[in-house]
């Protein structure tokens, strides 16, 4: 049943294109009298399904532009314009890089930067002109490619040259180029906006925590307090905080300590910036780096039948995003990667067993438990991930 468009305690009500429809031919019969012909292939029925599909293509237009206030359902361009207003904005894509070995003429000083394709039909370009060859007649030089995103490329992919340059021959990368990274998703921009729009809600340090994980490039943070008057077991000065973060820029994570934290409180760390305040006047705020330390692992898989050799990449995957999930002072638990590992075998019976899982922390092999410092942060990169599948027999 038609009823008007409406926007109330409840949120937004819209008619549907049936109830439109529904609603245009009784008006059209009221007007012409029932026993005017409306069939749905006459030429009047057609006419009134074309109004409706037009008013309810922008009764869609409207919800979307309504539920685009909300940080829980806005989306592209509406997610865009609310985040300034908490001052975050989307993080954009970056390009991928890689070092290109060039050959040609001893001495050379090639005129333009040169550009090779990789196998993909992604176009590298040089950084730079006028490199110049060794006596050997080679040159190793950055390259970043033309495709936004985390564009890979193993090595030796990068190897035609896409023009001719005077005094260069040849073009190969002998090393595995550097992935960008893609532009940030929704889901992400939308995890950031709550978290800044949250912070008002909450206690003083709860809120500077808040504000600060929204920062762009923030991995993990933690925020310890001192409100004795001597110094902690830590070292941080009695009636001070101290922030310690992995990844954001410096100076946007001052920025917020400045604005967040409570008046008289002073700020402890290795590493400070300068903020100004309304005045102008300069105020030195600090915060420290997180130690990051990298994990080794190593897993030995034993097949079963009905094996899936894929599952050795998907398994690198879900050791790097448990790794991505790790914060600061965090026990690494070794026995819990298990359940990652089996779970990246996706539903149904695995078709291996895991027979040996360890991990390598600062060049030493642990036991199940790599107990994390007050300020340090373990990191499980996919590089880092061995993956051995056992030939028994």
């Amino acid at each position: 049943m038609y009823t008007a468009p409406i926007i109330d305690t409840e949120g937004v009500h819209l008619p549907t294109y049936q109830d439109r429809l529904d609603a245009m031919v009784s008006s059209y019969q009221s007007i012409f009298g029932q026993e005017a012909g409306l069939e749905i292939s006459s030429p009047d029925y057609q006419l009134l399904s074309v109004f409706a599909r037009a008013l309810d293509d922008l009764s869609q237009s409207v919800l979307v532009d309504f539920y685009s206030r909300n940080p829980r359902y806005a989306n592209g361009t509406g997610l865009d314009l609310l985040m300034p207003l908490f001052g975050l904005h989307r993080e954009g894509a970056t390009y991928s890089t890689v070092l290109l070995t060039l050959s040609g003429t001893p001495g050379a000083v090639l005129p333009s930067a040169p550009e090779a394709m990789d196998d993909a039909g992604n176009i590298w370009r040089c950084r730079t002109a006028g490199i110049t060859l060794n006596g050997e007649g080679s040159a190793v030089v950055e390259a970043v490619c033309g495709t936004p995103g985390a564009v890979a490329a193993a090595v030796g992919a990068v190897h035609r040259l896409v023009s001719p340059v005077p005094g260069l021959s040849a073009a190969v990368n002998r090393t595995a180029a550097t992935p960008g990274r893609e532009a940030e998703s929704d889901a992400s921009c939308r995890k950031r906006l709550r978290l800044a729009a949250a912070a008002p809600e909450m206690s003083t340090l709860e809120g500077l925590k808040a504000s600060l994980r929204a920062v762009s490039g923030v991995q993990a943070l933690e925020v310890y307090e001192n409100d004795t008057d001597a110094a902690d077991e830590h070292g941080i000065p009695g009636h001070s905080i101290c922030v310690v973060a992995a990844g954001g820029l410096t100076t946007a994570l001052a920025q917020i300590i400045f604005r967040k934290k409570a008046p008289g409180i002073g700020t402890h760390g290795t590493v400070s910036s300068n903020v100004r305040d309304t005045w102008g006047i300069s105020h030195t705020v600090k915060l420290m780096r997180a130690v990051q330390t990298p994990v080794a692992l190593s897993i030995e898989l034993t097949p079963k039948e009905g094996f899936d050799s894929g599952v050795v990449e998907r398994i690198k995957d879900a050791m790097a995003a448990q790794g991505e999930g790790m914060q600061i002072a965090q026990d690494l638990v070794v026995s819990t990667l298990y359940a990652a590992a089996y779970g990246a075998a996706g539903d149904g019976e695995p078709g291996f067993t895991i027979s040996l899982l360890t991990a390598t922390a600062q060049g030493v092999s642990t036991g199940d438990v790599l107990t994390a410092a007050w300020n340090q942060r373990y990191v499980i990169q996919r590089g880092m991930v061995q993956v051995l599948v056992r030939q028994d027999g």
